[in-house]
């Protein structure tokens, strides 16, 4: 009997490694099928003046006048699949693909500026994040693939250099973290003290920019998508360096991931400081074995690309963002002794006031809202999104468009369950760039702009990202919980002397200012606008309307 039952036991720790093995092969099946994407926007031929090169626009097209630096960061996934046999992986130990790393590492060489930096989007822009992200790939990709090559130590070195020299307008504490990790990964590829001495104080930096409720400050907001690219980057230099210190400020930062994360297992949207909605997989399974939460987070993911709710950021500049932390979460998967699913969190409200952030978790709806941001919400009846409210839109009669969810400058008071954001409405950002505008950059920044990349980028900052000063029409929302689900209360005033407004809607999924990586394809943009016409009429006539939707 005893035998019997150890067999039975050894059985069952069998099927549940199999459950486990097939829950995580979601990571392999999103990033796998992506490798020929990336090796499509590759210069393949090894004779060629662009060879290595990922930036399609640049070597084939020809539409640009120089190469994105973040591109070469395609070197990294390539570096993966090449090294491991991954399950149903044709591209293992084939010495193409090595040399194709190699030649990616060679022309971000050959194409940076001779201190080591890189452009991104406009020409001696020299771009922290591109930098460091391309830093962090090329470092990983040239230790996973054994290389041995000088001038490649060389150039890294110079890379990493400029890093610990420079810094940026504006506080995106994930450029902090991905530079951490980028220069651990330098100083272990070099032997160079001075790059672990330059992580470390990119890791405290990264820290001074957690607010005591766990979140990294973007732009001085909290923003969850980016917030697991802080998680990510931050988890692999606690990793590599060893350093525990780091893991009390991750617990919390994940704990906080789990609270704000959606019941389907997705993650943001526009209630957070930069519009993004992606997931970044790794840090969590890094994370596993010493944060209960970072298990549960990721299971929960899992569980989204199970039922196919990956949001798509698949574009050329932005693919490579998510195959290899998908491929590093599959090689560095937390032990599971049991199924991978995470039931919800327990029933709480919970107002964030640091960060604006509403979280009302019932038995069976979810409601999460940006407050600071005027009240952008979204609710959930269970698994299913009902609701996605990215705020007030106005059209004037000089066809200006004006919105509510732009800044974090609402006025926000949470009193007996009832959470009240008073935010002016601004003009929308949909700057685009015409020939008079590309040639004016270029002739600034190939002349005086290239000694002043901060204060360019800070002009830029000003002009597409920060909002514009605020109009007469001002958005008051009520947002409360009800027997059965929640109650929004929308009063829009114009004023005495506001302006005319000739069209008025409740936007969905509506970005009125840059993030690169905003904007993707979400299922949730299904869902339909709220026209609000019927409307318009009193509000130009009395100067005020209230609308109220029960969910």
């Amino acid at each position: 009997m005893r035998l019997r039952a150890v067999t039975f036991n050894n059985l069952g720790c069998f099927f549940k490694r199999r459950e486990k093995l097939h829950a995580a092969l979601q990571y392999l099946d999103h990033a796998l099928p992506l490798i020929p994407d990336l090796l499509q926007l590759l210069d393949r031929d090894p004779l060629s003046p662009t060879a290595g090169c990922f930036d399609r626009q640049y070597w084939h097209y020809r539409t640009m006048d120089f190469p994105s630096g973040m591109s070469q960061e395609c070197v990294l996934p390539l570096a993966l699949v090449f090294r491991h046999p991954l399950p149903d992986n044709p591209y293992f130990e084939q010495e193409r693909v090595r040399e194709w790393v190699l030649a990616g590492i060679h022309f971000a060489r050959r194409s940076g500026h001779r201190d080591g930096s890189c452009d991104d989007y406009y020409p001696f822009e020299r771009a922290l994040g591109a930098a460091a992200y391309s830093l962090n790939a090329m470092a990983q990709a040239y230790r996973v693939i054994d290389a041995n090559d000088p001038d490649l130590e060389e150039f890294l070195s110079l890379r990493a250099d400029w890093i610990m020299r420079h810094d940026e307008s504006g506080v995106l504490a994930n450029h902090h973290a991905i530079a951490a990790s980028a220069l651990q990964f330098t100083a272990e590829i070099t032997g160079d003290q001075r790059f672990a001495d330059g992580a470390r104080k990119k890791a405290e930096e990264t820290l001074s920019h957690q607010h005591e409720e766990g979140w990294f400050s973007e732009y001085g907001g909290f923003d969850p998508g980016y917030q697991t690219v802080t998680v990510d980057f931050l988890a692999r230099y606690w990793k590599a360096s060893g350093d525990d210190s780091l893991l009390d400020p991750l617990r919390r930062a994940v704990e906080l991931l789990e609270l704000t994360q959606h019941p389907d297992g997705t993650m943001g949207g526009e209630y957070g400081s930069r519009n993004t909605y992606h997931t970044q997989p790794h840090g969590l399974e890094l994370l596993a074995p010493q944060i209960p939460a970072a298990r549960r987070v990721a299971d929960r993911f899992l569980g989204a690309l199970a039922a196919g709710r990956r949001v798509r950021n698949d574009d050329d500049r932005l693919r490579a963002h998510h195959i290899y932390p998908y491929l590093l979460a599959w090689l560095d998967q937390a032990p599971r002794d049991e199924p991978t699913t995470a039931p919800q969190p327990p029933p709480q409200r919970k107002y964030l006031s640091g960060c604006g952030f509403l979280i009302d978790r019932c038995a069976e709806r979810f409601l999460i809202a940006g407050a600071s941001k005027g009240g952008p919400f979204r609710i959930y009846d269970r698994n299913e999104l009902i609701a996605n409210d990215s705020g007030v839109a106005a059209v004037l009669n000089d066809d200006q468009v004006l919105v509510s969810h732009l800044g974090l400058r609402a006025t926000v008071t949470d009193e007996d369950g009832v959470l009240t954001t008073v935010q002016p409405l601004s003009a929308a950002r949909h700057e685009v760039m015409t020939p008079l505008k590309s040639i004016l950059l270029r002739i600034v920044m190939l002349g005086f702009g290239r000694w002043f990349r901060n204060t360019i980028r800070r002009l830029l900052q000003r002009r597409l990202i920060k909002p514009a000063k605020a109009a007469p029409i001002t958005l008051t929302r009520q947002i409360d919980r009800t027997e059965d689900g929640f109650r929004v209360t929308d009063d829009i005033s114009r004023g005495a002397s506001g302006p005319r407004v000739k069209s008025l809607r409740l936007g969905v999924g509506q970005t009125s200012s840059y993030t690169a990586v905003s904007q993707p394809w979400d299922p949730a943009w299904l869902l339909p606008w709220v026209d609000l016409d019927d409307e318009v009429e009193k509000l130009n006539k009395d100067g005020h309307i209230q609308v109220t939707r029960q969910f």
